[in-house]
C-alpha cells in the first residue's frame, strides 16, 4: 500500500491547535475516530494512539505517549477531551465501548454525540459484533491488512506498517459512516442513535467496587451467606486491582471466589485446598480473606443479601405463545446473522406477553423485532410461511 498522508501530533500545543481548529470550523460536522491501547498487565487500559479523520478528509495521528513525555501541564490531553465532549461534532466509532472506556479514563469525562457503525451494521445483516475488517470488505469491497492486530502499540518509533494500519481504521470508517447515513432508514438511524446514547452512560465505565459481586459469573443458586461472600471478596478484589492497577483476576478468579462462597474455608491453610487458587495469593492475602469470610458469618440474617427475585414461571398457555413467537425470533436471527437469545431473552419475552402494550426492548432490537412482537401479541399482525420462511403480515 502506498504511504498515506496524515498530520502527526506529538506535542500539547499541536494537539490544542488541532482540536481548536476542528471546533472552530463549522464545515466539520463529524470525525471518524479510533484508538489503539494496551491492557495486558493493568486494570485500566493504557492509551497508545488516537487516529482521527474529519469529514473534509484530513487524517491525523495523535501520539499520547509523546505528548505526555513532553507535557507542560498536568492534563496534557485535555484539548482532546474538550473535542470529544463537544456536542457540536459527532464522533464516529466502530465498536465504541472499548474506545470510550480508554478515553474516559484520561480525565473521567464522557465523550458526547457518538455514532457506532458496529451497531448500525446490524441493519446491514453483519451481526451484532461485526468486525471492522469484515464490514469494510462487504460494504466497501476493500480488504484491509490486519497483520498489525496484535502489535505492541506502546513501542516507539512506530513503523510505517503500524501507521498505515492505524490510519486505515479511520480512512475507511469515514466512507462507511457516509454510506450508512444514505442506506439506513430514518427509523433505523434513530434506533442506532438510541443505542449510541445508551453507551454514554458513565456507570458503564466508572469502577464501582460495591457492585463488583454482580459481575461474578457462576453464582446461580447461592443464597444468603454465599452471596455475601461473593460480594465481599469481589469488592476486595476490585479495590485491590484499582489501587495496584493490575488485572483483577490475577489475584483471584471468579471461579475461585465461587468455590470459596460454596464451601467457605475457616483457616488460611484451608484456602490452599480451594481448586485453582494461587498459592502466592493465599500467602499474601489469605489472612485478610479469612477475616472477610468471618465477618460475613458474623452478620445477622436480616443483614444478608437476598437472592434476586425470580419471575413467575410461565403457564402452559404462555408456553404455547412463547413457542409461537420464537419461530419468528429465530427467523429474524437467521435473516440478520444474529444469535436469537441476543435479540430478546425468555424473561423479557414473557414480560412482553404479559404486558404487550409496554415495549421491553430499545434501540436496534426494538426496531428489528420488538414492534413486530407487540403487533403479534396485540393481534395486529399474523405469521405465515412464504418460500419456506416465517414472515410477518400486518393486518389491514
Amino acid at each position: 500500500m502506498s504511504k498515506q498522508t496524515y498530520l502527526s501530533i506529538l506535542t500539547e500545543s499541536q494537539l490544542h491547535d488541532y482540536c481548536q481548529q476542528i471546533l472552530a470550523n463549522s464545515a466539520i460536522g463529524w470525525i471518524a475516530i479510533d484508538t489503539e491501547f494496551v491492557r495486558v498487565d493493568t486494570y485500566f487500559p493504557e492509551l497508545s494512539l488516537v487516529q482521527i479523520q474529519d469529514n473534509l478528509g484530513q487524517a491525523v495521528i495523535i501520539d499520547p505517549i509523546a505528548i505526555k513525555e513532553n507535557a507542560t501541564t498536568d492534563k496534557p490531553l485535555h484539548s482532546l477531551i474538550e473535542l470529544l465532549s463537544s456536542e457540536a461534532v459527532i464522533k464516529v466509532f466502530h465498536s465504541a465501548r472499548q474506545d470510550i472506556e480508554v478515553l474516559y479514563q484520561l480525565e473521567g469525562i464522557m465523550p458526547a454525540a457518538i455514532f457506532d457503525t458496529q451497531i448500525a451494521s446490524v441493519f446491514r445483516k453483519h451481526g451484532e459484533i461485526a468486525g471492522f475488517a469484515r464490514v469494510i470488505e462487504n460494504e466497501l469491497n476493500t480488504k484491509l491488512d490486519k497483520s498489525q492486530t496484535r502489535t505492541n502499540w506502546h513501542s516507539r518509533p512506530l513503523t510505517e506498517k503500524q501507521i498505515n494500519y492505524a490510519l486505515d481504521d479511520v480512512r475507511y470508517l469515514a466512507p462507511l459512516y457516509e454510506k450508512y447515513l444514505q442506506d439506513l432508514t430514518p427509523l433505523q438511524l434513530k434506533a442506532v442513535q438510541e443505542d449510541c446514547d445508551a453507551l454514554l452512560d458513565e456507570s458503564l465505565y466508572k469502577p464501582n467496587p460495591e457492585k463488583a459481586g454482580d459481575k461474578v459469573k457462576g453464582t446461580k443458586g447461592l443464597k444468603g451467606k454465599g452471596i455475601a461472600i461473593i460480594n465481599t471478596l469481589a469488592q476486595w478484589r476490585e479495590v485491590y486491582a484499582i489501587e495496584h492497577n493490575r488485572p483483577k483476576k490475577w489475584v483471584m478468579s471468579d471461579e475461585v471466589i465461587v468455590h470459596i462462597a460454596k464451601r467457605p474455608p475457616q483457616t488460611v491453610q484451608a484456602l490452599y485446598k480451594v481448586p485453582n487458587i494461587k498459592a502466592s495469593s493465599v500467602k499474601g492475602y489469605g489472612e485478610e480473606w479469612v477475616q472477610l469470610i468471618d465477618e460475613v458469618f458474623a452478620m445477622e440474617s436480616h443483614e444478608l443479601p437476598k437472592p434476586p427475585k425470580l419471575a413467575s414461571k410461565e403457564t402452559p398457555q404462555e408456553e404455547a405463545v412463547l413457542h409461537y413467537l420464537h419461530s419468528y425470533i429465530h427467523q429474524i436471527a437467521l435473516n440478520y446473522k444474529l444469535v436469537a437469545s441476543n435479540l430478546i431473552n425468555k424473561t423479557l419475552l414473557l414480560e412482553l406477553i404479559r404486558e404487550p402494550e409496554q415495549p421491553k426492548l430499545t434501540g436496534w432490537r426494538q426496531e428489528l423485532i420488538g414492534s413486530d412482537l407487540q403487533a403479534l401479541l396485540l393481534s395486529q399482525a399474523d405469521l405465515r410461511i412464504d418460500q419456506n420462511k416465517v414472515v410477518l403480515v400486518t393486518k389491514s
